[in-house]
């Protein structure tokens, strides 16, 4: 390891232990800021108790100073924020960018008591750290596929409750009573943002933005559309239902055709770390020259660099939107 990066990074591992540390403290331990939050929590707990969706009243009632600066000028913080809530995870977006640091200062810590290069050390210590972030993606993309499973049904609800003399908003409170989440449990959002006072079409994009989801995105607009010109909303109702259907089965029938695609992508993509892994066990000193010698190092450069665009060519050809 370079006796020059040495003290930058054992400098920079030992602040990213700490700062993350003291603001935990700081935002639970310390005597005053623990009353404020037992006092919000009260308060939160109030108003859950009368009816008001516990997704509104996170940004209302937690978000700090820091939290609102970070929210009005960062677009990326803002899609952390729409990621956690669409996955309905009770941590805030400071939290879960605490934790991430601490893992990676944690990884970076345990590398230098190694003795471990300082190259590897950082893309391991990048990898784990950001572990968090990609499962609540899985998570989110889970959630969206089960809302666009039952999107349908809950359009079909809709159009039978309009036929009824029901009205938009009690239509979807009601699919959020009938429906399980996560359908259930946004429409019902919905439903509570425009009793408590948030205009509809503020409700119906918060909706859009937490799910991103293409379905969903025909439904909202074609509702503004509505909402702004008038029209049949029934049959508008009734043929976006159909619409979202008849793309359902296509994207089931494309799927099929392309699996032999994603099948060899992830095949071709296991081998080198599957004889990796084999050859370290049967011979770890033949292979450990890709990472000890400069023309191992190069190898594997080009070798990540080629697996990595033959992955994306593969992934271009088997990913056919609909």
């Amino acid at each position: 390891m370079s006796t020059v990066l040495l003290p930058i990074l054992a400098f920079a591992s030992v602040i990213l232990v700490i700062l993350p540390g003291y603001w935990l403290w700081a935002r639970f331990f310390d005597p005053r800021n623990k009353a404020i939050n037992e006092r919000l929590q009260s308060i939160h707990n109030t108003v859950h108790r009368a009816g008001q969706s516990p997704g509104i009243t996170q940004t209302a009632l937690q978000e700090s100073a820091l939290e609102s600066f970070l929210h009005a000028r960062l677009g990326a913080y803002r899609k952390l924020e729409y990621l956690l809530r669409s996955t309905r995870s009770p941590l805030t977006a400071l939290h879960l960018l605490g934790i991430m640091f601490t893992l990676f200062a944690a990884v970076v810590l345990a590398g230098f008591m190694k003795q471990v290069n300082p190259l590897p050390l950082l893309l391991l210590a990048s990898a784990i750290s950001t572990a968090p972030l990609l499962w609540l993606a899985r998570q989110s993309g889970k959630r969206r596929q089960a809302f666009d499973d039952k999107l349908p049904e809950a359009l079909d609800y809709i159009s039978r409750a309009l036929r009824a003399g029901q009205s938009l908003t009690s239509a979807m409170s009601m699919i959020g009573k009938e429906l399980p989440d996560p359908i259930g449990h946004e429409f019902k959002t919905v439903a509570d943002e425009m009793s408590f006072g948030i205009a509809f079409k503020e409700a119906i994009a918060q909706l859009s933005e937490r799910l991103q989801s293409k379905d969903l995105n025909f439904f909202v607009v074609s509702l503004m559309i509505q909402h702004e010109t008038g029209g049949n909303l029934t049959e508008l109702i009734d043929g976006l239902s159909r619409t979202i259907r008849e793309r359902m089965k296509l994207r089931g029938k494309i799927r099929t055709l392309s699996s032999e695609g994603r099948a060899s992508a992830w095949i071709l993509g296991s081998i080198p770390f599957v004889f990796a892994a084999i050859l370290m066990l049967i011979n770890p000193g033949y292979i450990s020259i890709l990472w000890t010698t400069p023309q191992g190092k190069n190898l594997l450069v080009a070798g990540a660099g080629l697996m990595a665009a033959g992955i994306f060519v593969l992934k271009r050809i088997v990913q056919i939107k609909v």
